[in-house]
């Protein structure tokens, strides 16, 4: 027990703490306490991250002890013999003899008070980053939009290159306040459909993260998918509907991910003369970030569009 890099405190069957290793002591900054039972760790004053003083029932020998829980564990700010202050994790587990039955229980007391600062470090850089990001696409929408006024551009195009824009930062802020490196594809299909289908773009999968690359692509498809579908298609009419769909499968040639989009209840599809932007960005730009394979239908029950797209191994989620 002393040569463990971490506190280790342990209590008998009725709670009562007999034994301290001296990594308790250096930690805490005073002597073991030997509480007679478990409602008597109050004496360890600790407090929770709202500033409510941590009850004796509350802390992790307790819960194994009186509550009978396999593991219980709890992040305290711990007020040290000195008056210090520092955040602790406590982790609990009971002891259990030969034959099964509990004698007892430890807990492991370690130190975080680094991982938390480091934490809020991070999320201060987080929170500028993101700030940042936001502030360069009201520039970008700032010039596009004077330069777009001084051409005479009509008022249409103007509003729909700035939806454009906001989508993209959307994408980009929710990112940034995530792992940033990767993104789950129904969290990024429901920042972007849920504030434009309102309840009529059913969305349905398992949890598939893709890389952040990849999550900003389909974030622009998804938008211009529904937006295609609220002036043309199943959304611009009261009974129509959309249905959003994806899974993941393994094949002879490794994973692959497919995305479907099933528009109902509209009408008839008609394949465009012209092709624009949004078929650019369902299209060709998604096909090349992905690496994957899209097919569209434009038929009388609407318009249907599939993605099926290779999961390389450094993608898939751990």
């Amino acid at each position: 027990m002393e040569t463990v890099p971490v506190g280790v405190v342990m209590a008998d069957d009725t709670g009562k703490i007999i034994y301290g290793n001296s990594h308790v002591e250096m930690m805490v900054r005073h002597p073991v306490i030997h509480s007679e039972d478990t409602e008597d760790y109050g004496d360890w004053v600790s407090f929770h991250e709202d500033g409510s003083r941590v009850e004796s029932h509350e802390y992790p020998l307790s819960r194994v002890i009186r509550d009978g829980e396999a593991h219980a564990e709890i992040d305290v700010h711990y007020q040290r013999g000195d008056g210090t202050m520092f955040w602790m994790r406590i982790i609990g587990r009971p002891v259990i003899d030969a034959n099964g039955t509990r004698i007892g229980a430890s807990v492991a007391l370690i130190d975080i008070d680094e991982e938390r600062r480091l934490r809020e470090a991070q999320n201060i850089l987080i929170a500028e980053l993101n700030h940042r990001v936001k502030n360069a696409f009201s520039v970008v929408k700032s010039i596009v939009s004077q330069s777009l006024r001084k051409m005479s551009i009509q008022r249409g195009l103007r509003e729909t290159i700035d939806q454009r824009l906001n989508a993209y930062a959307m994408a980009h802020s929710k990112l940034v306040g995530t792992k940033w490196d990767r993104a789950d594809i129904g969290a990024v299909a429901a920042d972007v459909l849920d504030p434009i289908g309102h309840g009529r773009i059913i969305q349905s999968g398992p949890q598939i993260e893709v890389p952040s690359r990849q999550a900003l692509s389909f974030s622009m498809a998804f938008y211009e998918l529904a937006t295609n579908a609220m002036k043309y298609g199943a959304l611009s009419v009261p009974d129509g509907c959309v249905n959003l769909t994806w899974e993941q499968s393994d094949t002879a040639d490794g994973s692959v991910i497919e995305l479907h989009w099933i528009e109902t209840g509209g009408p008839a599809a008609e394949k465009p003369d012209e092709t624009g932007f949004g078929s650019f960005i369902t299209g060709r730009a998604l096909q090349m970030e992905t690496g994957g394979e899209i097919t569209s239908d434009f038929g009388p029950q609407g318009f249907n569009w599939h993605l099926r797209m290779p999961q390389h191994r450094e993608d898939r989620a751990s």
